[in-house]
């Protein structure tokens, strides 16, 4: 037996209050989905930041016997 409110009804959820729940999860729901998107933006300027960083480590000294001379080249894989 359900009734219109859920005033003195232990134990019986109305219509109404499921739909209140739904909504305060989905709300829940909603937060969490933002802040898992915010961390991974974060993560993607991170990860593009220390890309560039090995990038730059990664540039090697050859030494050019012909010329005397040092030249800096850049790792090809």
């Amino acid at each position: 037996m359900q009734l219109n409110n859920d005033e003195g009804n232990i134990g019986i959820i109305t219509n109404e209050r499921i739909i209140e729940n739904l909504q305060e999860d989905k709300k829940n729901l909603y937060k969490v989905v933002d802040k898992l998107e915010k961390r991974i933006a974060t993560l993607e300027k991170v990860l593009a930041s220390h890309a560039k960083c090995i990038g730059e480590m990664r540039e090697t000294k050859v030494d050019n016997p012909i010329q005397g001379r040092v030249i800096v080249t850049k790792e090809i894989k």
